[in-house]
């Protein structure tokens, strides 16, 4: 259980709600009281993800922000690891089975988005000291797995009580669902939604937790869980208990998701996507992009941000804000040192001169790059340019046979 703080009334200069609207978090609510209900206390708030990766990467970062706004704000926040749901699969989003995942990879995935998750928090706070956007305390973080009661839950005992009141006409008409009757889906693919239900009814019970928060693919899974709650709780009042939020699923102006199924995976892992990438990737955002990932990805005010917009119309081959937007995100994820090292990265190899850089800082700025080659001065010093370069295997025939072509003109 947790060691909560008295609930009190949230003393915002700003309505955290009003600012999840505005920024354009909010895509569904399954309640129109959710923005009263957040206004009212401190409540209790989880998102879920299941460790398919052994990362989060740049697709998780709306409800990483979500949930950032509503901590800052003074809410409690349970980021949901599934490591029982992980072992199953989620058919939202998808029309083909998902493969399931060996024990020991599911374990080794837990283990690291639990600690990544703890990093992005403990990073987060001090990028938002800056802004301080809204007056009051912050609220507590607390990781779970939801092997812990999932993992101990036999089938009869889930029969005979989540299965027992769970009607299988809308779990039918769901989309995750009903998308692949076609082509055909598992029973276990099938029972998915009910078990995220059971997440949310769990954490209903133990842990006061009221609302949850999750991409638009996951609107039947969060209903379900409503719906369950609503079920459950039926003899006692009728006004909400519980509320679902859906954010709009992160994509480019034409209409590519972030995602790793996608094969363009921005990591958070800075030993699967360099700081340097990671800061270059926000860096060449298009103009189309770059304000709403202002307002979604960082914690600029909405003001400062229609400001640099007028800058950047003004000035566009200066990309003010698409600089703007990588140093906010890259700090926010890899703090101040993270963003250092991108700009001294950046300044070495599109720089135009390199006299106030300093080699250590050169040094540490590669350090954790996977493309770094490391060669003694022996074997790099008095050697032609164009044997230097073999030694890397990014460098292509290709771009060898034209390197040599032009050394030797």
């Amino acid at each position: 259980m947790w060691a909560f703080r008295p609930t009190r009334r949230l003393l915002k200069c700003r309505s955290v709600y009003k600012e999840l609207v505005d920024r354009g978090f909010v895509k569904d609510t399954t309640s129109e009281l959710l923005g009263k209900h957040l206004e009212s206390q401190s409540r209790t708030i989880y998102s879920g993800m299941d460790p398919t990766a052994v990362s989060l990467h740049a697709g998780h970062l709306l409800p990483l922000l979500a949930c950032l706004h509503l901590h800052l704000a003074g809410h409690r926040i349970i980021p949901l690891i599934g490591g029982a749901t992980g072992s199953i699969g989620d058919p939202s989003g998808r029309s083909t089975e998902r493969t399931l995942i060996e024990t020991k990879t599911l374990d080794n995935n837990i283990f690291n988005l639990t600690k990544q998750i703890e990093s992005f928090y403990e990073n987060s706070r001090k990028y938002a000291d800056k802004y301080a956007p809204y007056d009051t305390t912050k609220g507590e973080v607390k990781v779970l797995n939801n092997k812990s009661w999932l993992g101990k839950l036999s089938l009869l005992e889930f029969l005979s009580t989540t299965g027992k009141i769970s009607n299988i006409g809308p779990m039918l008409a769901r989309d995750s669902v009903k998308n692949r009757l076609a082509k055909g889906i598992s029973f276990t693919e099938f029972t998915y939604q009910l078990l995220q239900a059971a997440d949310f009814q769990h954490l209903f019970s133990e842990h006061d937790c009221t609302v949850q928060i999750g991409g638009s693919d996951q609107w039947g899974n969060i209903t379900a869980g409503v719906e369950l709650i609503r079920r459950v709780f039926s003899s006692e009042s009728t006004q909400d208990k519980a509320f679902g939020l859906t954010l709009p699923l992160l994509t480019t102006s034409s209409g590519d998701k972030f995602g790793k199924s996608t094969g363009n995976a921005v990591w958070l892992n800075s030993s699967l996507t360099s700081v340097f990438d990671f800061y270059q990737f926000w860096l060449k955002v298009t103009d189309m992009d770059v304000e709403k990932y202002l307002k979604l990805l960082t914690l600029v005010p909405l003001e400062t941000i229609s400001q640099i917009m007028e800058q950047q119309r003004a000035k566009p081959d200066q990309r003010l804000a698409q600089r703007r937007l990588a140093d906010e995100v890259t700090t926010m994820i890899h703090g101040e040192t993270g963003l250092e090292i991108a700009h001294v990265a950046t300044n070495v190899l599109f720089g135009t001169s390199l006299r106030t850089l300093k080699a250590e800082k050169v040094v540490a700025a590669f350090e954790s790059d996977p493309r770094l080659v490391r060669k003694s001065r022996k074997e790099v010093i008095d050697e032609r340019l164009t044997k230097v370069v073999t030694f890397s295997p990014q460098v292509k025939s290709g771009s060898l046979e034209k390197l040599t072509s032009i050394s030797s003109s």
